[in-house]
C-alpha cells in the first residue's frame, strides 16, 4: 500500500487490535472492543474508496470535473461489496468485472467480509445487538486490506 492516509489508518487500527490483548479475558470488555474495532474497520472501507479513486480523479481529471466527482465519493457511506463494485463500475467495466471476481475468490471471502463489517457496523450503529469478535474482525479487516490493495493496484497510474 502506498497511500499514505490509508497505511496510517490501517496501521491504527492494526495496533488497536493488538492493544486487546492486553484486556485480558473479560468478555463483557472484549465484547466492546469487538465492535469499537468493527467501526474502525468500517470507516477504513468508507476511507478505501474515498481516498483511492478520489486520488485517482485528481490524477486524471480537470479540477472542475474532479472536485464534483470527490464531492461524490464523500456521500458513500457503509460500502458493502457491491458498493465497491459499482464505484468501479462507473469509472471502468473492466476494473468491477475484476474486482468483482477478485471479492468472489475463496468462496467469496472478502467480499463477506466486507458485507459483514458494514452490517454489523450498522447494527452497533443503531443499538442493536452484534456479536462480532476481536478474532472475527481481525479476520475480515485482513480481508480489507487486501481490497484496499487490490483496489490501489488498479489504480496505479
Amino acid at each position: 500500500m502506498k497511500s499514505v492516509d490509508l497505511i496510517r489508518h490501517r496501521d491504527s487500527i492494526r495496533s488497536a487490535m493488538g492493544r486487546a490483548k492486553d484486556l485480558g479475558w473479560d468478555p463483557e470488555l472484549l465484547g466492546h472492543w469487538g465492535r469499537y474495532l468493527c467501526i474502525l474497520a468500517a470507516g477504513f472501507l468508507e476511507n478505501t474508496i474515498r481516498i483511492l479513486y478520489s486520488s485517482h480523479v485528481e490524477r486524471q481529471a480537470s479540477p472542475s470535473i474532479a472536485t464534483y466527482v470527490v464531492a461524490q465519493l464523500e456521500r458513500i457511506q457503509n460500502p458493502k461489496a457491491g458498493k465497491f463494485i459499482e464505484v468501479a463500475h462507473t469509472f471502468d467495466k473492466k476494473w468491477a468485472d475484476d474486482l468483482e471476481a477478485f471479492l468472489n475468490v475463496d468462496d467469496g471471502r472478502r467480499k463477506n467480509a466486507i458485507d459483514s463489517i458494514m452490517n454489523n457496523r450498522n447494527l452497533i450503529a443503531h443499538g442493536r445487538s452484534s456479536n462480532i469478535s476481536v478474532v472475527q474482525v481481525r479476520e475480515y479487516f485482513a480481508s480489507a486490506s487486501e481490497v484496499a490493495d487490490y483496489l490501489e493496484s488498479q489504480l496505479a497510474p
